[in-house]
């Protein structure tokens, strides 16, 4: 396996332990508490939200057309604009509902519902934000002449590795603080 994919795979396996355990600590908080979430706490917004969950899976889409194109010899980068534009679309929807929530009073205080829910959408902000990041950083790797195409290919494939974590982590961190 070369050398960024390899990394890339420690690096998904690392954060997949790490959501493991914040996503376990958050269950067994759960199943502690007598209501969940708990009274006086306003409900969290379904339907922005789940559309915004839509953006972030059509920009995995876009990203796996991406990878698949270049693979094949495609060097257009039209697909990796699109699928990082709607990365950004959710980063910011998603801070917009970060904020709106704050407003709506879900507190980190007095109960473990808040924080729970602020540390795991916190930490997927983050990790977006990071895959924003790295998307930014492929741009000027491709355009780099003294890399070669298989290079190429390979930092193509830990990027896209990244942004398919983000993506299919954000269904689950949804279903457990949104719905259940």
């Amino acid at each position: 396996m070369p050398g960024p994919v390899m990394a890339m795979v420690m690096v998904i396996i690392v954060e997949t332990m790490f959501f493991g355990g914040l996503i376990s600590a958050y269950i067994l908080a759960k199943i502690a508490e007598v209501e969940w979430p708990p009274a006086g706490q306003p409900r969290l917004p379904f339907w922005l939200t789940f559309s915004n969950m839509i953006v972030l899976l059509i920009s995995g889409i876009l990203m796996y057309r991406f990878f698949k194109s270049y693979k094949t010899g495609n060097k257009s980068l039209k697909y990796l604009t699109f699928a990082s534009i709607l990365g950004i679309v959710f980063f910011l929807v998603q801070g917009f509902e970060w904020l709106r929530i704050l407003l709506f009073g879900i507190k980190t205080e007095p109960s473990l519902f808040g924080s729970f829910f602020y540390t795991l959408i916190g930490m997927h902000g983050l990790h977006v934000l990071a895959g924003l990041l790295v998307i930014r950083y492929l741009y000027k790797y491709l355009k780099n002449p003294s890399k070669t195409e298989e290079q190429k290919v390979h930092v193509v494939t830990a990027v896209a590795l990244f942004w398919y974590f983000v993506v299919l982590l954000w269904p689950v961190l949804y279903y457990l603080t949104y719905l259940v």
